[in-house]
């Protein structure tokens, strides 16, 4: 029997974060030396990655494909959106070679959540690769930053693994997404 269920992969990382190092050093209330400028960066990096996780969502504009074995369903949720764009669809046949599905048979649905195919999409393998995310840091939503802040804060002051807390959570949670 054929499965369904898709892998994800991040093929393109995002190339900022949603807060600076001057935000998070300000919230912190550290000194313009850069003595800790590399754990501030290591902890705003971690940060993001947690509510990423948490949210099941991209924060900054990132790439992502995901693949399926032999077919997909007509309409299939694109996972860590929310989603700007859809780059490519290819079958993949088993000796490797691909086509490259015309964008004219699928579309992207109205919540920018979903990718909608026109017509029956069978292979070997399907890989879709979209584009992700809020955009740059200016379009992340304020709650979502003021959380990963908190939780900055939080890691710098106990310098451990710590978990997102239920502050960080309650800001988090009306932009939370569903899981499968």
């Amino acid at each position: 029997m054929v499965s369904n269920i898709p892998y994800i992969i991040r093929v393109v990382e995002p190339v900022s974060e949603p807060v600076s190092l001057s935000e998070a050093k300000l919230y912190l209330r550290l000194d313009e030396s850069r003595d800790e400028d590399v754990l501030v960066k290591q902890l705003i990096v971690a940060a993001r990655e947690a509510a990423e996780h948490y949210l099941r969502k991209s924060l900054i504009t990132q790439t992502w494909k995901m693949a399926f074995d032999g077919y997909v369903p007509s309409m299939v949720d694109l996972m860590r959106g929310p989603v700007q764009s859809i780059t490519e669809v290819k079958i993949i046949d088993r000796d490797g070679s691909f086509t490259v599905v015309d964008n004219a048979n699928y579309y992207l649905s109205a919540d920018k959540q979903r990718i909608c195919f026109e017509i029956s999409i069978l292979g070997h393998m399907i890989e879709i690769t979209y584009v992700a995310g809020f955009g740059d840091s200016s379009k992340v939503p304020h709650s979502i930053k003021q959380g990963m802040l908190m939780h900055i804060a939080q890691m710098y002051d106990d310098r451990q693994a710590v978990v997102i807390s239920s502050a960080s959570q309650s800001l988090y949670n009306n932009f939370r997404g569903t899981s499968l």
